[in-house]
């Protein structure tokens, strides 16, 4: 059989910390930005985009350098105010703070062109927008087709906040709390002040780019001395947009992967069957044998598993994560029991099964409530009783082997299986939220609804497990061999490319 070859991974610069870079306090582990710094939650998307919606359908819709101006002219119109008359809150709810003399000059500034007019009357669509009967003054529109599509653009271009869009925007922001003397920069190095101060008044020609951006960016976040969210126009905004707009869903594209064959139905028959000769071949008595029946039922349970995973659609399917982490929980358990290779832990897990059969039996032979169509209590009777009669049969609450799986994987040096395997398929088992969000869910495609979940039309094809349940039932295979010399057929093919 061919070595699987090992997936390379990408190679990029992470802009995330490792999670050994996380601080352990208690049961959480806290990512280095929060134990280091203590800071207050903002959201662009939420609270501060629809405060610059002007600003982003001009930078959005004009040429870039046109927009730029149009953002100077107002920063310009601040400066040269009395500096009682000073202010530097350019946003909806700001300006409509203003007086109508000063509203009604920034708006003759940012509305000084047709084509400035023309991409801003969207604004109109808007029933709750502040200052509304100011901005229709200024715009000069008699009727707004109801035609979304320049706000959606808008929005779509600046969602993220480090877009160029975004900080064009937000530069805005910070020129204008200079041109106010809300900004005041200072460091011990009178020149790094300097270049610091030129960079924002020459912006976008002055200094790195990259660092300009970021510094930019981190300095419009900054708590104002005001805030403008205080009406709830941003919320309104998201409302607004959510009942007149619709939803799509977006047109998501996965990352591709290689599609492997895995195995094949034919081969994984042939394994099965050749395994319960095995089974009869290495088998010394008729009693009771611990070992023998663990390790071979382990062995066939996994390609049971597996032959299931083969039917069509199973194995993109949300109960496939489940399947693929019940064999990788079977190789740990037979790992660790071959490891150990004590006979008295080959009984104990046998018996430690038997005593939670008994525990479900006597729990449902005792319940007043209907007994699950899944469940046959004959059958379970039957087991509970099979090696001894129950009465004498204990019932361990416990672990069978008084640890956990995770340290079971470390004592056998198959953490790595542990880690790859179970923490993501258990997100899947236990119904947590990103399993239902990557499954059931899609992104809306509407950029004015904030790139929100809706559902979708049927369940996502997730990516395929087969491949990587052949990986462990192989290694499953392998520990039956090294116990029961010699089992040398595998059920992984030589890997095809389809």
């Amino acid at each position: 059989m061919a070595k699987k070859k090992k997936r390379q991974k990408k190679s990029q610069q992470k802009n995330y910390s490792k999670i050994s870079a996380h601080k352990r306090q208690g049961k959480k582990l806290i990512p280095p930005l929060v134990d280091n710094f203590d800071f207050t939650n903002s959201s662009w998307i939420d609270d501060r985009l629809p405060e610059m919606l002007w600003a982003i359908l001009l930078v959005t819709h004009l040429p870039r350098e046109d927009a730029l101006n149009v953002f100077r002219k107002v920063a310009k119109y601040i400066e040269d105010l009395p500096s009682e008359d000073k202010f530097y809150d350019v946003t909806h709810t700001g300006l409509s703070k203003l007086s109508s003399e000063r509203l009604d000059d920034v708006l003759a500034i940012i509305t000084d062109q047709q084509e400035q007019k023309e991409v801003l009357a969207s604004l109109l669509l808007l029933d709750e927008l502040p200052g509304q009967e100011a901005w229709a003054k200024a715009l000069n529109v008699d009727r707004i087709d109801d035609d979304w599509n320049l706000l959606m653009e808008s929005v779509g271009h600046t969602l993220w906040h480090q877009t160029q869009e975004s900080t064009d925007c937000r530069w805005l922001k910070v020129l204008c709390r200079m041109m106010a003397g809300k900004l005041q920069i200072a460091f011990e190095n009178p020149e790094d002040s300097r270049q610091r101060v030129n960079e924002i008044l020459y912006y976008p020609d002055c200094g790195d780019p990259s660092h300009v951006r970021a510094s930019i960016r981190a300095t419009e976040i900054t708590p104002a001395p005001l805030s403008s969210n205080q009406t709830g126009w941003a919320a309104k905004f998201w409302s607004e947009c959510l009942a007149k707009t619709p939803c799509f869903p977006i047109n998501t594209n996965f990352p591709s992967r290689e599609i492997l064959t895995g195995t094949t139905r034919e081969r994984l028959s042939k394994v099965y069957n050749l395994l319960i000769e095995h089974t009869h071949h290495t088998r010394t008595t008729s009693g009771v044998d611990a070992r023998h029946d663990a390790v071979f039922g382990l062995g066939l349970y996994s390609l049971s598993l597996l032959q299931e995973l083969l039917q069509v659609g199973s194995c993109n399917s949300i109960s496939s994560r489940t399947t693929l982490r019940t064999i990788a929980e079977s190789f740990i358990t037979l790992a660790y029991l071959a490891k150990k290779d004590d006979a008295e832990l080959w009984q104990k897990y046998r018996v430690y099964g038997t005593g939670q059969v008994k525990k479900v039996f006597l729990k449902l032979d005792d319940s007043q409530t209907e007994i699950p169509h899944f469940v046959d209590l004959t059958t379970l009777e039957q087991l509970a009783n099979e090696d001894m009669w129950q009465e004498f049969q204990t019932i361990d609450l416990g672990h069978w082997a008084d640890t956990n799986l995770r340290k079971m994987s470390e004592e056998v040096g198959v953490k790595d299986v542990y880690d790859r395997f179970n923490d993501w398929t258990a997100t899947f088992s236990h119904g947590h939220w990103p399993a239902i969000r990557d499954a059931v869910f899609d992104t809306c495609g509407n950029p004015l609804h904030r790139l929100h979940r809706i559902p979708r039309q049927s369940p996502r094809a997730l990516p395929d497990v087969v491949p990587d349940a052949c990986q462990l039932v192989d290694q499953i295979l392998e520990i039956v061999s090294q116990l029961y010399p010699h089992f040398q057929d595998r059920v992984t093919l030589e890997e095809r490319h389809l």
